[in-house]
């Protein structure tokens, strides 16, 4: 028998404390429907390429509804998800006693104006257009904010095992193969979630610091042990106030839901028990310290140095730039994916080897710094620039970041998009003919996703907090409706 398998997402992490809000445009950057689907996301570390190779691979048919991405950002504008949502439902709705299954990608962390879990009812939704028979597998992000009621409406659960998420593509994958042996009657699954009341800021939960790499080691080893057994770290969103809001354990296994009430059980009481360790993992500095050791290791170190900015929630946050811009001649300085759509379109219209004044950075939020007021030459001019990603966490995918420019201000190298992406990876230097290893600090606007490149590059990583949106000492947020 051959399977008709529909797939659809709708995808967002919303950082609800940055004042802006994600509006449809931004949302349709991200969007593509039909058949199109099969085009953006074939042979793509993305979930919708995971949901995709396992479908393949089991001869089975794809009828792909929608995925909407609206990236990293503000809240999630309610109208566009509602619109979304609805084509997703009514969609699957016309679909309905056609298809065998559904495979959704959602991410677990978006909020709306009106909506304080959209997840949910995106999930909800979906569930009463195609009935309460069809196996519905849902991948989330390991970032993702949920409680019973987040899942509900889902078969199976699954989430990426990995931050810098290197295996967005396994994670579709393994969901695809759990609908798959359902199907075919192999297994009957069954799933529990628990919470070990944590929250954790963004920049402790990559998942090769200690204690998580062995929290995550401890999952896989318990899987290998039984015939079917999934078990899912999720580090919750910290930047997300919803009463969710956490870390939270989802076990699916072929049994019993007792069964899997006890594994998800025991590792959230294994987070729980990690609590200190996991509020500290790294050292912290403040700016002014965290640049004047990068400086004095790049006095011998024949690699880069990185500065993590890592609070910035909008790729715009000007605090290090400020500070970096005046030791221009004592370091060759890389600051790539500054968002600055104006600064991008002057810089765009003044052309290739002219000079050019600008506001640079600094726009979008009060706590972004402000703008930097500069002098820069334009070297390179990259208009509706999109690639396609060759590292690691976004290999294969489209990477979208319009009018794109390479500044020279005063010897640092900048680099400045009209759509928001961070720099994870080496692309922005490699796009533009850039070799890293060129520089002796870089500074990024990552949190975990840059590790996946720069940790067994970099000379060494510097975490420093400023007064941006997403601080390490997460009590400084006003939260109003996540837990105490």
């Amino acid at each position: 028998m051959t399977y008709r398998i529909a797939i659809a997402g709708l995808h967002m992490e919303c950082a609800t404390f940055l004042p802006h809000v994600t509006h449809r445009d931004v949302f349709e950057e991200g969007t593509v429907r039909g058949r199109d689907v099969l085009e953006r996301f074939r042979g793509s570390n993305t979930v919708m390429g995971g949901f995709l190779t396992a479908i393949r691979s089991a001869g089975a048919e794809v009828v792909p509804i929608l995925h909407s991405d609206g990236g990293a950002a503000g809240m999630a504008d309610q109208a566009a998800v509602a619109g979304y949502r609805q084509e997703i439902v009514e969609g699957l709705a016309k679909l309905r006693g056609e298809i065998d299954g559904l495979l959704l990608h959602l991410h677990g962390a978006m909020v709306t104006q009106d909506e304080l879990d959209p997840d949910a009812m995106t999930l909800n939704g979906v569930r009463s257009a195609v009935g309460q028979e069809l196996p519905i597998m849902v991948a989330l992000d390991y970032h993702a904010n949920l409680d019973a009621a987040s899942i509900a409406g889902a078969t199976a659960v699954f989430g990426y095992r990995f931050s810098p998420h290197i295996d967005m593509g396994a994670t579709g994958e393994r969901a695809a193969q759990c609908l798959l042996r359902t199907l075919a009657g192999e297994i009957r699954p069954a799933m529990a979630i628990s919470r070990p009341g944590l929250i954790l800021p963004s920049i402790f939960s990559a998942t090769d610091l200690t204690p998580l790499r062995h929290l995550v080691a401890e999952a896989r080893q318990s899987e290998e042990r039984q015939d079917y057994q999934d078990i899912s770290l999720f580090a919750g969103f910290a930047y997300a106030d919803v009463p969710n809001c956490g870390a939270s354990v989802i076990a699916v296994v072929d049994g019993e839901t007792a069964e899997a009430e006890a594994l998800a059980s025991d590792l959230s009481n294994k987070i729980a028990a990690e609590r200190a360790a996991l509020s500290a993992p790294v050292p912290v500095y403040s700016l002014e310290e965290g640049i004047e050791r990068a400086f004095e290791i790049a006095r011998t170190a024949s690699r880069p140095v990185v500065i993590l900015e890592h609070a910035d929630r909008a790729n715009d946050s000007t605090y290090g730039l400020r500070a970096l811009l005046p030791l221009s001649d004592r370091a060759r300085i890389a600051v790539p994916f500054i968002w600055d759509p104006v600064a991008a379109t002057v810089a765009k219209a003044a052309g290739e080897g002219a000079e050019v004044s600008l506001a640079l950075g600094g726009h979008s939020a009060p706590l972004a710094g402000g703008p930097v007021s500069v002098v820069a030459k334009v070297h390179a001019v990259k208009p509706d620039f999109a690639y396609r990603g060759t590292g690691q966490m976004r290999a294969g995918s489209e990477v979208r970041v319009g009018d794109t420019v390479l500044l020279d201000v005063d010897g640092v190298e900048i680099s400045v998009t009209s759509l928001s992406q961070s720099a994870i990876d080496f692309d922005p230097f490699l796009q533009f003919g850039l070799n890293p290893a060129d520089f002796d600090i870089v500074l990024l606007r990552s949190k975990t996703h840059f590790r996946a490149a720069w940790e067994d590059f970099a000379a060494e990583i510097i975490i420093v907090d400023t007064p941006d949106y997403g601080p390490a000492d997460i009590l400084r947020l006003p939260y109003r409706y996540a837990r105490p």
